[in-house]
């Protein structure tokens, strides 16, 4: 290979970054203006995180990793480790060195410890391998290689289950979250004054996550003489108030009766206000943001409500602006306190397996706790130890082994080993830990791919479970487009609304040691690594220093929102806008710099 110039170097360094950051900007675009709503991109992650991701894993490790390359991955998950320990150093560092707010200690230590190694470093190697640094070949591995970055990312975080530190930031504040509550949570009738019209008065939902009509805020119409308001009380409270798509859906008859009602009245008095003085008891910015569409959406023109037949009443509320996400739809989507309070959801046990941030838990061999069939069995067996009258025999025998089970992880207190295999199971652990064990035993690599190991072929000459490895590379290919394009998402629904006094100076120093400190280092371990012959690729020692290079995961923003309150203060959420936004803002320099260098100084190209 020719050598290249400085100024080729630069281009080459610069083009994947201009891609990558193109790719974000577009799922940026699709988040602000609401293309893509919350629960959508909670479920495409969920889809991500649980079938395309395992696949990638799975076929990149299988593919480009064999019993050979054993020495790189152990030196790889060496190399994971030591990088998650420096991050945490100069967190701590930054901690002891600049004011960070006591609320964001735990948090500002977790983003130091895990970087972005998923989607970032992967776009970027997949991207070289146009023949011009590196061969295809030599690009595929590169990506296996970050494959187990990340999967030893994912097994500190979720196996040890290291990302609950980002809630240790959230036990001061419980008390004060509860406090509110108690002073928001209803409204007296009386306190109305009958003398200024109606007037719409919406309660705080109890479940703040909206999972049913029945947990919708209650909402109320009390008329200037006061005759009907219990009755337009008790029937505004069966009606829905859907806050992700901004408008309200009236009970039809009710519409209809009220129109009737006051036809025949003919009264001034029991005439509607504009839903423009509608007003909110409680004081929560993210209730009165969801609820301004009363004011702003519903797109109502002057004429007298009660004039308004049932057709053009529901025409006129869904004329409205599209509403823009923000960081509050992440918190109602993902926020867990209310059921970490009332005991519905416990952290020592694992949560659900099929979501990022799962808001149930889950259980393997063992009965849970919380489930109905728990209370069944436990009375059964009290009254009379026969199971048998309420399953059958089959599950009887089924539900007597759980029950065993169960008491012998209690009694033995083994809890912990139940979470740490239980999150094995995760879909993203299992892909890479298959792909991993297929991969270094070369038998059941034969199985997948052409190796040295004689196998019988398939009719068409290729291993005759072949079929999966076209299956996971067409699935796993929609990763990391997909994945760029959920961060571009979660960067645009990123809020500041206050800065504490002096934690710019902390976002600089970790951003220093994030972009700056970490890459100079990483190109001096890589170096060393390779001396030592501990790197034997060049691809190696390149996707090393990348990843060295990289910001802060985005993951944690979904982490900190599952311990974020929806009434309150959201200091975390602050905190970590600022500081993503910093680092986002500057990473296409740094990590040109970095890039370029190690092309041209340790790759010598």
């Amino acid at each position: 290979m020719s050598k290249i110039d400085l100024g080729a170097a630069i281009y080459i360094a610069l083009k994947p970054i201009f891609k990558i950051y193109t790719i974000i900007f577009v799922g940026f675009l699709i988040a602000k203006y609401n293309i893509v709503s919350m629960e959508n991109a909670k479920g495409i992650s969920n889809m991500v995180v649980n079938a395309i991701l395992p696949c990638l894993t799975f076929n990149k490790i299988v593919t480009n990793i064999s019993w050979h390359d054993i020495k790189e991955v152990g030196v790889i998950i060496l190399s994971a480790i030591i990088l998650f320990s420096f991050g945490a150093t100069g967190a701590l560092i930054t901690n002891y060195t600049t004011p960070v707010p006591k609320t964001f200690y735990w948090s500002f230590i977790f983003a130091g410890l895990f970087p972005n190694i998923s989607d970032l470093p992967i776009a970027y190697t997949q991207s070289m391998g146009n023949g011009a640094i590196f061969t295809e070949a030599e690009s595929e591995k590169g990506v296996a290689y970050s494959c187990i970055f990340l999967f030893t990312q994912s097994f500190l975080m979720m196996n040890f289950g290291m990302w609950r530190m980002v809630g240790l930031d959230f036990r001061d504040s419980k008390k004060d979250s509860e406090d509110l509550e108690s002073q928001n949570t209803s409204v007296n009738i009386s306190d109305i004054d009958t003398n200024q019209g109606t007037s719409m008065i919406m309660d705080e939902p109890k479940d703040n996550n909206l999972e049913t009509t029945s947990q919708v805020p209650r909402v109320s119409i009390s008329s200037s003489d006061g005759s009907n308001r219990a009755s337009v009380l008790s029937s505004l409270s069966s009606n829905v108030v859907d806050y992700e798509n901004g408008y309200f859906t009236g009970n039809r008859n009710y519409i209809q009766q009220y129109d009737k009602d006051t036809a025949n009245q003919k009264s001034t008095t029991s005439e509607i206000e504009k839903p423009s003085e509608a007003h909110l008891v409680g004081g929560s910015d993210q209730i009165r943001r969801t609820t301004s569409f009363y004011s702003n959406n519903m797109g109502l023109d002057d004429r007298n409500e009660d004039n308004l037949g049932y057709d053009e009443y529901r025409s006129a509320v869904t004329r409205r602006r599209p509403r823009r996400s923000s960081i509050h739809d992440v918190i109602s989507s993902f926020s867990a306190v209310n059921r970490i309070k009332t005991g519905e959801l416990d952290l020592t046990r694992p949560l659900s397996m099929t979501e990022e941030v799962g808001r149930e838990n889950t259980t393997i061999g063992a009965i849970d706790n919380n489930t109905e069939e728990t209370g069944i069995v436990e009375n059964t067996l009290k009254s009379n130890g026969d199971l048998q009258s309420v399953y059958s025999e089959k599950s009887t025998k089924w539900i007597r082994f759980k029950k065993r089970v169960s008491d012998f992880i209690h009694e033995h207190h083994l809890e912990w080993v139940a979470y740490f295999a239980i999150n094995f199971c995760r879909p993203a652990s299992l892909g890479a830990l298959l792909g991993i064990i297929c991969a270094l035993v070369p038998w059941i690599k034969a199985l997948f791919v052409p190796t040295y190991v004689h196998v019988h072929q398939a009719p068409d000459d290729l291993p005759v479970l072949n079929f999966l490895m076209d299956f996971t590379a067409y699935i796993g290919n929609a990763c990391i487009p997909l994945g760029l394009l959920l961060l571009g998402g979660t960067l645009a629904r990123l809020e500041v609304n206050s800065i504490p006094k002096g934690f710019d100076r902390s976002v600089v120093l970790m951003t220093v040691f994030r972009l700056i400190i970490s890459p100079i280092i990483g190109v001096l371990w890589a170096n060393k690594l390779y001396d030592m012959n501990w790197l034997d690729s060049r691809i190696g020692k390149f996707v090393m220093v990348l990843t060295w290079s990289m910001p802060c995961s985005t993951s944690q923003v979904y982490f900190t929102a599952f311990y974020t309150p929806v009434v309150g203060s959201h200091v975390q959420m602050d905190c970590l806008s600022v500081f993503f936004v910093a680092q986002y803002a500057i990473l296409f320099i740094t990590l040109s710099i970095v890039v370029t260098y190690t092309l041209k100084v340790d790759l010598n190209v």
